[in-house]
Protein backbone atom coordinates (compact mmCIF):
# COMPACT_ATOMS: atom_id res chain seq x y z
CA UNK A 1 0.00 0.00 0.00
CA UNK A 2 1.79 3.16 -1.01
CA UNK A 3 -1.03 5.45 -0.03
CA UNK A 4 -0.87 6.00 3.95
CA UNK A 5 -2.07 9.53 4.64
CA UNK A 6 -5.40 10.73 2.98
CA UNK A 7 -7.03 14.25 3.28
CA UNK A 8 -10.38 14.63 2.12
CA UNK A 9 -12.01 18.32 1.66
CA UNK A 10 -15.37 19.43 2.19
CA UNK A 11 -18.06 22.28 2.66
CA UNK A 12 -19.09 20.86 6.02
CA UNK A 13 -20.81 17.53 7.84
CA UNK A 14 -24.84 18.29 6.11
CA UNK A 15 -27.07 15.78 6.00
CA UNK A 16 -26.93 15.54 2.24
CA UNK A 17 -25.95 11.99 0.20
CA UNK A 18 -22.98 13.31 -0.88
CA UNK A 19 -21.84 14.17 2.99
CA UNK A 20 -22.94 10.72 3.92
CA UNK A 21 -21.29 8.51 1.45
CA UNK A 22 -18.11 10.49 1.99
CA UNK A 23 -18.15 10.02 6.09
CA UNK A 24 -19.01 6.27 5.50
CA UNK A 25 -15.60 5.90 2.92
CA UNK A 26 -13.58 7.54 5.45
CA UNK A 27 -14.88 5.07 8.46
CA UNK A 28 -14.37 2.30 5.87
CA UNK A 29 -10.64 3.62 4.99
CA UNK A 30 -9.99 4.18 8.16
CA UNK A 31 -10.63 0.46 9.08
CA UNK A 32 -8.61 -0.68 6.53
CA UNK A 33 -5.44 1.03 7.97
CA UNK A 34 -5.58 4.65 6.19
CA UNK A 35 -4.61 7.81 7.85
CA UNK A 36 -7.86 9.35 6.91
CA UNK A 37 -8.15 13.32 8.21
CA UNK A 38 -11.12 15.97 7.27
CA UNK A 39 -10.51 19.55 6.43
CA UNK A 40 -13.57 21.33 6.74
CA UNK A 41 -15.05 25.11 6.10
CA UNK A 42 -17.43 24.57 8.96
CA UNK A 43 -17.07 21.51 11.69
CA UNK A 44 -20.83 21.23 11.98
CA UNK A 45 -24.13 19.34 10.29
CA UNK A 46 -25.70 16.14 10.98
CA UNK A 47 -23.28 13.23 9.88
CA UNK A 48 -20.76 14.51 12.05
CA UNK A 49 -22.18 12.17 14.62
CA UNK A 50 -21.31 8.94 12.18
CA UNK A 51 -17.59 9.74 11.76
CA UNK A 52 -15.34 7.55 13.50
CA UNK A 53 -14.18 9.01 16.24
CA UNK A 54 -10.30 8.56 15.79
CA UNK A 55 -10.68 10.46 12.08
CA UNK A 56 -9.43 14.19 13.17
CA UNK A 57 -10.96 17.26 11.37
CA UNK A 58 -9.06 19.93 10.17
CA UNK A 59 -12.15 23.16 11.22
CA UNK A 60 -11.02 25.84 9.01
CA UNK A 61 -14.04 27.96 10.75
CA UNK A 62 -15.01 30.22 7.54
CA UNK A 63 -18.91 30.11 7.80
CA UNK A 64 -19.59 33.52 9.04
CA UNK A 65 -17.17 35.25 6.56
CA UNK A 66 -18.04 36.63 2.89
CA UNK A 67 -18.08 34.52 0.53
CA UNK A 68 -14.88 36.16 -1.32
CA UNK A 69 -12.52 36.14 1.89
CA UNK A 70 -14.30 32.75 2.54
CA UNK A 71 -12.68 31.37 -0.59
CA UNK A 72 -9.37 33.12 -0.99
CA UNK A 73 -8.54 31.73 3.09
CA UNK A 74 -9.62 28.26 1.90
CA UNK A 75 -7.33 28.37 -1.40
CA UNK A 76 -4.75 29.93 1.18
CA UNK A 77 -5.19 26.89 3.86
CA UNK A 78 -5.27 24.46 0.80
CA UNK A 79 -2.28 25.78 -0.43
CA UNK A 80 -0.07 25.13 2.23
CA UNK A 81 -1.98 21.63 2.30
CA UNK A 82 -1.33 20.15 -0.88
CA UNK A 83 2.25 21.50 -0.49
CA UNK A 84 2.87 19.65 2.44
CA UNK A 85 4.09 15.88 2.81
CA UNK A 86 1.76 15.31 5.63
CA UNK A 87 -0.29 13.73 2.94
CA UNK A 88 -0.21 11.12 0.31
CA UNK A 89 -2.98 13.07 -1.50
CA UNK A 90 -6.50 14.79 -1.38
CA UNK A 91 -9.95 13.88 -1.89
CA UNK A 92 -11.67 17.05 -3.08
CA UNK A 93 -15.73 16.23 -2.38
CA UNK A 94 -18.36 18.25 -5.08
CA UNK A 95 -17.19 20.33 -7.72
CA UNK A 96 -17.71 23.60 -5.59
CA UNK A 97 -14.70 22.28 -3.56
CA UNK A 98 -13.17 21.43 -6.57
CA UNK A 99 -12.76 24.59 -7.95
CA UNK A 100 -11.16 25.81 -4.89
CA UNK A 101 -8.80 23.53 -4.57
CA UNK A 102 -7.89 23.53 -7.97
CA UNK A 103 -7.29 27.23 -7.26
CA UNK A 104 -4.80 26.42 -4.75
CA UNK A 105 -2.62 24.36 -6.95
CA UNK A 106 -1.98 27.29 -9.40
CA UNK A 107 1.99 28.45 -8.54
CA UNK A 108 2.48 25.24 -6.60
CA UNK A 109 4.48 23.41 -8.66
CA UNK A 110 5.53 20.13 -6.05
CA UNK A 111 2.12 19.24 -4.30
CA UNK A 112 0.38 15.92 -3.74
CA UNK A 113 -2.16 15.04 -5.98
CA UNK A 114 -5.25 16.19 -6.22
CA UNK A 115 -8.33 14.25 -7.08
CA UNK A 116 -11.94 15.28 -7.16
CA UNK A 117 -15.04 13.39 -5.76
CA UNK A 118 -17.87 14.81 -8.44
CA UNK A 119 -21.70 13.27 -6.77
CA UNK A 120 -23.59 14.95 -9.57
CA UNK A 121 -24.77 15.71 -13.14
CA UNK A 122 -22.03 18.68 -13.61
CA UNK A 123 -23.99 20.39 -16.41
CA UNK A 124 -27.23 20.01 -14.78
CA UNK A 125 -25.70 22.15 -11.42
CA UNK A 126 -26.65 26.14 -11.73
CA UNK A 127 -24.59 28.50 -9.46
CA UNK A 128 -23.99 32.09 -9.51
CA UNK A 129 -22.19 33.04 -12.33
CA UNK A 130 -22.80 30.11 -14.37
CA UNK A 131 -21.43 30.88 -17.67
CA UNK A 132 -17.89 31.91 -16.35
CA UNK A 133 -18.15 28.87 -13.99
CA UNK A 134 -19.06 26.13 -17.13
CA UNK A 135 -15.73 28.19 -19.08
CA UNK A 136 -13.67 27.11 -15.97
CA UNK A 137 -14.87 23.50 -15.83
CA UNK A 138 -11.68 22.52 -18.21
CA UNK A 139 -9.27 24.88 -16.35
CA UNK A 140 -10.31 22.61 -13.26
CA UNK A 141 -10.18 19.22 -14.83
CA UNK A 142 -6.73 19.94 -15.82
CA UNK A 143 -5.45 20.49 -12.36
CA UNK A 144 -7.24 17.42 -11.22
CA UNK A 145 -4.53 14.15 -10.70
CA UNK A 146 -7.96 12.44 -11.32
CA UNK A 147 -11.61 12.46 -11.14
CA UNK A 148 -14.08 9.83 -9.66
CA UNK A 149 -17.71 10.10 -10.65
CA UNK A 150 -20.33 7.86 -8.62
CA UNK A 151 -22.00 6.91 -11.81
CA UNK A 152 -21.38 5.98 -15.48
CA UNK A 153 -23.69 8.50 -16.83
CA UNK A 154 -22.41 11.41 -14.78
CA UNK A 155 -18.73 10.52 -15.88
CA UNK A 156 -19.85 11.18 -19.71
CA UNK A 157 -21.43 14.16 -18.65
CA UNK A 158 -18.24 15.37 -17.14
CA UNK A 159 -16.24 14.22 -19.86
CA UNK A 160 -18.45 16.35 -22.45
CA UNK A 161 -18.82 19.57 -19.57
CA UNK A 162 -14.99 19.17 -19.23
CA UNK A 163 -13.42 18.07 -22.29
CA UNK A 164 -11.64 15.73 -20.34
CA UNK A 165 -9.43 12.98 -21.55
CA UNK A 166 -11.69 9.48 -20.51
CA UNK A 167 -9.02 7.82 -19.14
CA UNK A 168 -8.58 10.76 -16.85
CA UNK A 169 -12.51 10.03 -15.46
CA UNK A 170 -12.98 6.72 -13.53
CA UNK A 171 -16.38 5.64 -12.21
CA UNK A 172 -16.98 3.99 -8.85
CA UNK A 173 -20.52 3.52 -6.80
CA UNK A 174 -20.95 4.96 -3.56
CA UNK A 175 -20.49 2.88 -0.44
CA UNK A 176 -24.23 2.48 0.36
CA UNK A 177 -24.78 -0.37 1.59
CA UNK A 178 -23.31 -2.21 4.61
CA UNK A 179 -25.24 -5.15 7.23
CA UNK A 180 -26.04 -1.92 9.68
CA UNK A 181 -28.39 -0.83 6.88
CA UNK A 182 -30.47 -4.33 7.02
CA UNK A 183 -30.60 -4.43 10.73
CA UNK A 184 -31.78 -0.37 10.68
CA UNK A 185 -34.66 -1.55 8.60
CA UNK A 186 -36.04 -3.73 10.81
CA UNK A 187 -36.41 -1.36 13.57
CA UNK A 188 -39.52 0.42 14.49
CA UNK A 189 -41.20 3.54 13.71
CA UNK A 190 -43.55 5.31 15.75
CA UNK A 191 -45.14 7.71 13.00
CA UNK A 192 -48.98 6.95 12.83
CA UNK A 193 -48.83 6.99 8.85
CA UNK A 194 -46.55 3.70 8.92
CA UNK A 195 -48.21 2.22 11.34
CA UNK A 196 -49.55 -1.49 10.19
CA UNK A 197 -52.96 -2.17 9.35
CA UNK A 198 -53.75 1.23 8.26
CA UNK A 199 -56.35 2.06 5.22
CA UNK A 200 -53.95 4.18 3.23
CA UNK A 201 -51.21 4.30 0.94
CA UNK A 202 -47.94 6.27 2.57
CA UNK A 203 -45.36 7.66 -0.06
CA UNK A 204 -41.71 8.69 1.92
CA UNK A 205 -39.37 10.90 -0.27
CA UNK A 206 -35.89 11.96 1.12
CA UNK A 207 -33.82 14.73 -0.29
CA UNK A 208 -32.74 17.95 0.48
CA UNK A 209 -35.68 20.47 0.08
CA UNK A 210 -34.34 22.10 -2.65
CA UNK A 211 -35.07 22.82 -6.39
CA UNK A 212 -32.82 19.57 -7.20
CA UNK A 213 -34.58 17.27 -5.93
CA UNK A 214 -38.30 18.98 -7.52
CA UNK A 215 -40.58 18.31 -4.78
CA UNK A 216 -43.17 20.44 -6.78
CA UNK A 217 -43.77 17.55 -8.74
CA UNK A 218 -44.27 14.97 -6.31
CA UNK A 219 -46.38 17.23 -4.59
CA UNK A 220 -48.92 17.79 -8.05
CA UNK A 221 -48.64 14.58 -8.51
CA UNK A 222 -50.36 13.55 -4.45
CA UNK A 223 -52.76 15.93 -5.72
CA UNK A 224 -54.15 13.90 -8.39
CA UNK A 225 -53.17 10.51 -6.20
CA UNK A 226 -56.01 12.39 -3.64
CA UNK A 227 -58.53 12.28 -6.63
CA UNK A 228 -58.51 8.59 -6.36
CA UNK A 229 -57.92 7.53 -2.95
CA UNK A 230 -56.37 8.00 0.68
CA UNK A 231 -52.61 8.92 0.06
CA UNK A 232 -50.04 10.76 2.10
CA UNK A 233 -46.57 11.71 1.73
CA UNK A 234 -43.90 11.80 4.21
CA UNK A 235 -40.88 14.04 3.00
CA UNK A 236 -37.47 13.86 4.68
CA UNK A 237 -35.15 16.19 4.80
CA UNK A 238 -34.15 19.84 5.45
CA UNK A 239 -33.82 22.64 2.84
CA UNK A 240 -34.34 26.61 1.79
CA UNK A 241 -37.44 25.57 0.34
CA UNK A 242 -39.44 24.56 3.46
CA UNK A 243 -41.62 27.34 3.47
CA UNK A 244 -42.22 27.35 0.04
CA UNK A 245 -43.47 24.15 -0.13
CA UNK A 246 -45.43 24.07 2.64
CA UNK A 247 -47.44 26.98 1.05
CA UNK A 248 -47.52 25.14 -2.19
CA UNK A 249 -49.45 22.15 -0.47
CA UNK A 250 -51.90 24.62 1.13
CA UNK A 251 -52.61 25.79 -2.23
CA UNK A 252 -53.02 22.63 -3.34
CA UNK A 253 -55.27 21.41 -0.73
CA UNK A 254 -53.24 18.67 0.03
CA UNK A 255 -51.95 19.68 3.28
CA UNK A 256 -53.42 17.47 5.97
CA UNK A 257 -51.82 14.91 3.69
CA UNK A 258 -48.41 16.00 3.32
CA UNK A 259 -46.15 15.73 6.51
CA UNK A 260 -42.34 17.45 6.62
CA UNK A 261 -40.66 15.16 9.33
CA UNK A 262 -37.17 17.18 8.98
CA UNK A 263 -33.58 15.32 9.17
CA UNK A 264 -34.09 11.67 10.56
CA UNK A 265 -31.59 9.21 11.71
CA UNK A 266 -32.69 6.56 10.30
CA UNK A 267 -34.74 6.68 7.24
CA UNK A 268 -34.19 2.76 6.58
CA UNK A 269 -37.25 2.22 8.26
CA UNK A 270 -38.92 4.44 6.90
CA UNK A 271 -38.53 3.14 3.31
CA UNK A 272 -38.86 -0.68 5.19
CA UNK A 273 -42.10 0.57 6.18
CA UNK A 274 -43.53 2.74 3.35
CA UNK A 275 -45.72 1.16 0.19
CA UNK A 276 -43.57 3.43 -2.31
CA UNK A 277 -40.55 5.52 -2.20
CA UNK A 278 -40.51 8.22 -4.41
CA UNK A 279 -37.82 10.44 -6.01
CA UNK A 280 -38.72 13.26 -8.15
CA UNK A 281 -35.79 14.72 -9.23
CA UNK A 282 -34.32 17.25 -12.04
CA UNK A 283 -30.97 15.86 -11.84
CA UNK A 284 -28.48 13.40 -9.56
CA UNK A 285 -25.36 11.98 -9.40
CA UNK A 286 -26.05 8.16 -8.08
CA UNK A 287 -29.13 9.08 -5.77
CA UNK A 288 -28.82 7.22 -2.84
CA UNK A 289 -32.20 6.89 -1.92
CA UNK A 290 -33.01 4.53 -4.01
CA UNK A 291 -30.41 1.89 -3.67
CA UNK A 292 -31.13 2.03 0.64
CA UNK A 293 -34.83 1.69 -0.78
CA UNK A 294 -34.03 -1.41 -2.77
CA UNK A 295 -32.18 -2.48 0.40
CA UNK A 296 -35.17 -2.57 2.63
CA UNK A 297 -36.93 -4.04 0.24
CA UNK A 298 -39.45 -0.88 -0.91
CA UNK A 299 -41.07 -0.17 -4.46
CA UNK A 300 -39.22 2.37 -6.28
CA UNK A 301 -40.78 5.18 -8.61
CA UNK A 302 -38.52 7.07 -9.47
CA UNK A 303 -38.02 10.12 -12.86
CA UNK A 304 -35.69 9.01 -15.06
CA UNK A 305 -33.99 11.95 -14.71
CA UNK A 306 -30.00 12.21 -15.27
CA UNK A 307 -27.63 10.99 -14.02
CA UNK A 308 -28.04 7.39 -11.82
CA UNK A 309 -31.72 6.34 -11.48
CA UNK A 310 -32.20 4.40 -14.96
CA UNK A 311 -28.44 2.71 -14.00
CA UNK A 312 -29.49 1.73 -10.26
CA UNK A 313 -32.97 0.67 -11.68
CA UNK A 314 -31.20 -1.29 -14.41
CA UNK A 315 -33.64 0.14 -17.21
CA UNK A 316 -36.74 0.15 -14.91
CA UNK A 317 -35.72 -3.98 -14.37
CA UNK A 318 -35.84 -3.13 -10.38
CA UNK A 319 -38.13 -0.46 -9.76
CA UNK A 320 -40.17 2.21 -11.95
CA UNK A 321 -39.01 4.87 -14.09
CA UNK A 322 -41.12 7.58 -15.35
CA UNK A 323 -40.22 10.75 -17.49
CA UNK A 324 -39.66 13.89 -15.96
CA UNK A 325 -41.81 16.71 -15.17
CA UNK A 326 -44.83 15.30 -15.66
CA UNK A 327 -47.15 14.78 -12.85
CA UNK A 328 -49.74 12.75 -14.37
CA UNK A 329 -46.81 9.99 -15.31
CA UNK A 330 -45.83 10.26 -12.00
CA UNK A 331 -49.13 9.51 -10.09
CA UNK A 332 -49.35 6.65 -12.38
CA UNK A 333 -45.97 5.37 -12.23
CA UNK A 334 -46.72 5.23 -8.17
CA UNK A 335 -50.48 3.86 -9.01
CA UNK A 336 -48.39 1.18 -10.83
CA UNK A 337 -45.71 0.54 -8.35
CA UNK A 338 -48.79 0.08 -6.10
CA UNK A 339 -50.14 -3.14 -8.06
CA UNK A 340 -47.25 -4.83 -8.93
CA UNK A 341 -46.03 -7.54 -6.45
CA UNK A 342 -42.25 -7.33 -5.99
CA UNK A 343 -39.75 -9.81 -4.78
CA UNK A 344 -37.77 -8.12 -1.95
CA UNK A 345 -34.57 -10.59 -1.86
CA UNK A 346 -34.06 -9.69 -6.00
CA UNK A 347 -34.26 -5.98 -4.49
CA UNK A 348 -32.32 -6.38 -1.88
CA UNK A 349 -29.82 -8.25 -3.83
CA UNK A 350 -29.60 -5.82 -6.23
CA UNK A 351 -28.84 -3.36 -3.60
CA UNK A 352 -25.76 -5.09 -2.78
CA UNK A 353 -23.89 -4.02 -6.02
CA UNK A 354 -23.54 -0.61 -4.29
CA UNK A 355 -22.10 -2.26 -0.48
CA UNK A 356 -19.85 -0.52 1.32
CA UNK A 357 -17.20 -3.10 0.54
CA UNK A 358 -17.25 -3.30 -3.34
CA UNK A 359 -16.86 0.82 -3.11
CA UNK A 360 -13.63 1.22 -1.13
CA UNK A 361 -12.12 -1.90 -2.85
CA UNK A 362 -12.58 0.11 -6.12
CA UNK A 363 -11.44 3.67 -4.25
CA UNK A 364 -8.37 1.77 -2.78
CA UNK A 365 -7.50 0.58 -6.75
CA UNK A 366 -8.22 4.09 -7.75
CA UNK A 367 -6.15 6.37 -5.62
CA UNK A 368 -3.39 3.88 -6.19
CA UNK A 369 -3.59 4.40 -9.34
CA UNK A 370 -3.80 8.40 -9.38
CA UNK A 371 -1.23 8.64 -6.78
CA UNK A 372 1.64 6.27 -8.89
CA UNK A 373 1.08 8.99 -11.77
CA UNK A 374 2.38 11.38 -9.61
Amino acid sequence: MGIKKICIFMHRFDGGGAERMTVILANELYKRGYEVTFCVREDAGETRALLQKEIPVLDMKLMQAGKLYRNLKNISVLRKLLRSREFDLMLSITTEMSMVAAAATFANPKRIPLIEVSHNTLSMEVHSFQKIRELLFPVMDRRMDGVITVSEAARLDYIKACRSDPAHVKTIYNPVISQEVFRLAKQPVEHPWLQEGRSFHTIVLAGRLSYQKNHQLMLRALQLLRQKGDYRLLLLGTGELLAALKEQSKELGIEEAVEFAGYVSNPYAYYAKADCVALSSRYEGLPTVLIEALACGARVVSTDCPCGPREILAEGKYGVLVPMEDKQALADGILKSLAQTQDQELLKKRSLDFSVERSADAYEAALEQFWRKE
